[in-house]
C-alpha cells in the first residue's frame, strides 16, 4: 500500500495530467529504430556521427545535432529545416505499428471515474499528434481526454515544464491544481520542473526505489490500482 504523504495531493486535485506511452497505453514505437534512423540522416548530411548513439535519448541526439550545428556556424533555417526532416522520421516510425497499441488494463475506467468526478484530464506525450490521438481513439479513451499536448517545434518537450505548464492553461487550471501521473524519470523531472506533485507507475522500466528516487510523492503497479485510490480520495474532497 503506497504511504501517504503529509499533504495530501487529493486535498487540491482539479485536474490529472497523464503521460501517454506505457502509464495509459503499452507503447509499440521502436525507439531504437527512430534513433538509428536519426543518426543516419545526420550521417547523411555529411556531419560525424562520432558520439551519437541509439543509447541516448532522443532529446540527447537532437541537442547535441544543433549545438555542434551552432559551433559550425550554419544558419538557424538550414538547422530547423533538418529538424523538421527529424520530427518527420519520428512521425513516420511512430505510425508504423500504431494499430497495435492496447490500454492498460484499467486505464480507461481510471478516465472514466475522473470524468464522472468532474477532474480535468490531460495527456502529456512526446509523440506527434497523430500518434497521440490515434492511439487514444482506438482504446476508446479519446472522448475522456481534455486536452493533448504533443511533441511540436514551438515548445521545448518535456522534461521542459513549457508545455506542462501550457497543457494546465489549455485546461483551465493552474499547475498547482494539478497532478502528473507517469512511468519514466523524464516525466518525474517535468514535474519537478513545473512545480507539481508526481505519481509514478511502474508499467514502464523504472522500479519503485527509482520512481520514489525520482521525487514520486506515491507509487503505484499500474493506473489499475489507482483506480480505488483515486476513489476514494475524490469521495472525500467532493
Amino acid at each position: 500500500m503506497p504511504a501517504r504523504t503529509e499533504r495530501p495531493i487529493q486535498s487540491r486535485i482539479k485536474g490529472v495530467i497523464f503521460d501517454l506511452d506505457d502509464t495509459l497505453v503499452l507503447s509499440t514505437v521502436d525507439y531504437v529504430r527512430f534513433k538509428n534512423l536519426i543518426i543516419e540522416r545526420i550521417a547523411l548530411k555529411g556531419e560525424d556521427t562520432d558520439g551519437y548513439s541509439p543509447d541516448d535519448g532522443i532529446i540527447s541526439l537532437i541537442t547535441r545535432f544543433r549545438d555542434r550545428m551552432e559551433d559550425k556556424g550554419r544558419s538557424p533555417p538550414e538547422v530547423e529545416i533538418i529538424l523538421r526532416e527529424f520530427d518527420q522520421i519520428m512521425d513516420d516510425v511512430e505510425l508504423e505499428r500504431v494499430d497495435e497499441t492496447q490500454a492498460i488494463h484499467g486505464a480507461r475506467e481510471l478516465l472514466a471515474l475522473l470524468r464522472d468526478r468532474a477532474v480535468r484530464v490531460g495527456v502529456l506525450t512526446r509523440g506527434c499528434e497523430r500518434y497521440a490521438r490515434h492511439v487514444l481513439q482506438i482504446t476508446d479513451m479519446l472522448d475522456l481526454v481534455d486536452a493533448i499536448e504533443c511533441r511540436n517545434s514551438n515548445v521545448p518537450p518535456k522534461p521542459s515544464p513549457e508545455p506542462y505548464w501550457r497543457l494546465a492553461a489549455r485546461l483551465g487550471l493552474q499547475p498547482e491544481e494539478t497532478v502528473f501521473v507517469g512511468d519514466h524519470l523524464i516525466d518525474a523531472i517535468c514535474a519537478r520542473s513545473a512545480g507539481v506533485p508526481f505519481i509514478g507507475v511502474r508499467t514502464g522500466d523504472l522500479t519503485e526505489q527509482q520512481l520514489r528516487d525520482a521525487g514520486s510523492a506515491e507509487v503505484f503497479p499500474s493506473v489499475a490500482e489507482m483506480v480505488p485510490w483515486f476513489d476514494e480520495a475524490l469521495r472525500r474532497v467532493n
